[in-house]
C-alpha cells in the first residue's frame, strides 16, 4: 500500500462539466445519457458550482421556473476543492466529513481534474492517524468531459464505475456507506431491490 499517494497520482484529468449559461434541459439530458449524478459547473476554467440530478429534476418539475432555465439559475455550491499535491488520505477524510462523492482538483484557479470516492478506494489510501482503510464508492461516467471550457474525449472518459463498499469500525461493523442509487455517503444504508441505498432513495 502506498502511503504517499497524492491527488495528482489518481485524479481524472477528464470530467463532465457544463457552463452556467448552458440550458438546464441539455445538462439534465447529459446527466441521464452519461449515467452520472453530478456535473461540475465551470466559468471559463474555474469551478463555480455543481449540478446534481436531484436539483436538475426538481427545477425542471417546478412550474414557476422559466421556460428555458439555465444551469446557473439552479446550480448548487461548488464541490470541495483540493490541490494536485494534497495527500490522498486527506482527501478521503474530506469526502467523509462533507458527505461528498467527489472533489474537484484546482490548480491556478482552474479545474484540472476530479477525484472520486472510488479512486480513493482503488488507491488504498489509509486514514490519517491509524492507517485503517475506509473504502468508499462512487459512480463516474464516460462521455464528453470538459476541462476548463474545452471539451476533451479520452479512452476512459474519467470512468470510475461504482464499487460497493463501506467503512468499518474497529469491530468490523459498517459505519459509513455510499448509496448505489444517488451516490451519497451515509451512515445507514438499507437493502432494496438488491442494492445498498440510503433511506431517501428507498422511499422513491
Amino acid at each position: 500500500m502506498r502511503t504517499n499517494t497524492t491527488v495528482r497520482d489518481v485524479m481524472h484529468r477528464e470530467f463532465l462539466g457544463v457552463s452556467e449559461s448552458d440550458s438546464l434541459r441539455d445538462a439534465a439530458a447529459l446527466l441521464v445519457d452519461e449515467g452520472t449524478n453530478c456535473l461540475v459547473v465551470l466559468r471559463g476554467g474555474e469551478p463555480v458550482g455543481r449540478l446534481g440530478w436531484q436539483e436538475a429534476l426538481g427545477s425542471l418539475l417546478d412550474e414557476g421556473l422559466a421556460d428555458d432555465p439555465t444551469v446557473g439559475s439552479v446550480m448548487g455550491p461548488p464541490l470541495p476543492a483540493v490541490a494536485p499535491d494534497d495527500a490522498l488520505a486527506a482527501v478521503e477524510e474530506r469526502l467523509v466529513a462533507e458527505g461528498a462523492e467527489r472533489v474537484v482538483v484546482v490548480e491556478n484557479d482552474e479545474a484540472v481534474g476530479v477525484v472520486t470516492a472510488g479512486d480513493v478506494l482503488a488507491a488504498g489510501a489509509p486514514r490519517s492517524g491509524d492507517g485503517v482503510r475506509d473504502p468508499l464508492s462512487d459512480e463516474e461516467a464516460t462521455g464528453e468531459p470538459r476541462r476548463g471550457d474545452a471539451a476533451m474525449a479520452g479512452a476512459d472518459g474519467g470512468v470510475d464505475r461504482a464499487v460497493e463498499a463501506a467503512s468499518t469500525d474497529a469491530s468490523g461493523s459498517p459505519t459509513q456507506g455510499v448509496c448505489e442509487s444517488c451516490g451519497a455517503l451515509v451512515p445507514d444504508l438499507v437493502s432494496a431491490n438488491g442494492q445498498a441505498v440510503c433511506p431517501e432513495c428507498r422511499e422513491v
